[in-house]
């Protein structure tokens, strides 16, 4: 994954805050983690670009832009786009008393 411009900048790239679980799904964290990233998020100057790239790349776990995105549903168009579309081969009915005859 390559680093985007705005990465630079933003408040959890900074000495004190990149060592913070960003990438964890915020469930499995303890409450403070949660409350401290998401008040890093607040204040952060590119929040608005981190929410951008999150929804582009359809980022699916871990903190962006102050948000959860494990927690977010499923996009039910992608879910049926990914259902294949052929049907499955059925053998034919046979009729048992065609078959009896």
């Amino acid at each position: 994954m390559s680093i985007q411009a705005w990465e630079e900048a933003a408040s959890c790239a900074t000495r004190e805050n990149r060592g913070l679980p960003w990438t964890v799904d915020t469930a499995m964290l303890p409450p403070v983690l949660v409350d401290i990233m998401k008040a890093t998020c607040d204040g952060c100057a590119v929040r608005s670009a981190c929410n951008s790239y999150a929804l582009e790349e359809r980022v699916s776990g871990g903190m962006w832009a102050g948000s959860d995105r494990a927690s977010e549903p499923a996009d039910l168009l992608d879910l049926i786009d990914a259902i294949p579309m052929t049907a499955p081969e059925v053998d034919p009915v046979v009729d048992p008393m065609v078959v009896a005859a």
